[in-house]
């Protein structure tokens, strides 16, 4: 009978150091949820991490086509230019958009080697917010540019700088040169020499860029399919 009565009484305390350390366990959780400190706020956000990580991309992809990117933003010069076609092109009238700005001349052989690429690269971002505009220094003007942009079957926009006069605000110093403009106005980047405007680097290039202009956010994707 006394060895059942201890018994039961060896199972009440059991249970009842149960219940205190249960009740130990709820107040340490309580505690630290109440006094853990905040987090801090110089930590990156994974949306912070994604815009750094798509940045660094673009920062590759800059380098892989050997664009220079200028040390210091700065906004590209202004410029109202007449088109093969008899229209005058102001390049302030086309905020909002990426615009691909080329200097050439059809005595350029780099130049000739380029344009396919680029007529390409048109024709596939055609339907987005870019721009190309290529820029002929030309003294003879339309008399040389529209037999060679004829030839060569390209439908981006002409437009004639037989003073060179643009040329020089821009400080080219050989051809071809290109630039890449913001949306904003601003210059990303240029390049002297000719390129293949149409490879992988160059196409991921602009549809990143596009990316980060919001009336062209979901359309850039599908350019690379």
């Amino acid at each position: 009978m006394v060895s059942a009565e201890r018994s039961a009484q060896r199972q009440r305390r059991y249970a009842v150091v149960l219940v205190i350390v249960g009740l130990i366990g709820v107040a340490a959780v309580t505690l630290w949820d109440h006094w853990r400190p905040p987090s801090d706020p110089r930590e990156p956000s994974p949306a912070m991490e994604a815009s750094r990580g798509a940045a660094t991309g673009l920062e590759a992809l800059f380098a892989a086509l050997g664009i220079h990117r200028p040390a210091e933003p700065s906004e590209a010069p202004d410029f109202s230019l007449m088109s093969l076609d008899g229209r005058p092109v102001r390049l302030r009238d086309l905020r909002g958009k990426l615009v691909l700005l080329n200097f050439w001349a059809t005595w350029c052989a780099p130049c000739l080697h380029e344009m396919p690429s680029m007529e390409r690269l048109y024709q596939t971002f055609k339907p987005t917010e870019f721009v190309l505009l290529a820029v002929s220094m030309d003294r003879q003007g339309a008399e040389v540019a529209q037999p060679y942009t004829d030839n060569l079957k390209l439908t981006f926009p002409i437009l004639l700088d037989p003073a060179s006069e643009v040329a020089r605000q821009y400080g080219v110093r050989g051809l071809p040169t290109t630039y890449l403009i913001a949306p904003d106005g601003v210059l990303l980047g240029a390049v002297v020499g000719a390129r293949d405007w149409y490879r992988t680097e160059a196409k991921a290039l602009l549809a990143g860029l596009l990316r980060q202009t919001p009336s062209a956010a979901d359309r850039p994707a599908q350019v690379l399919q």
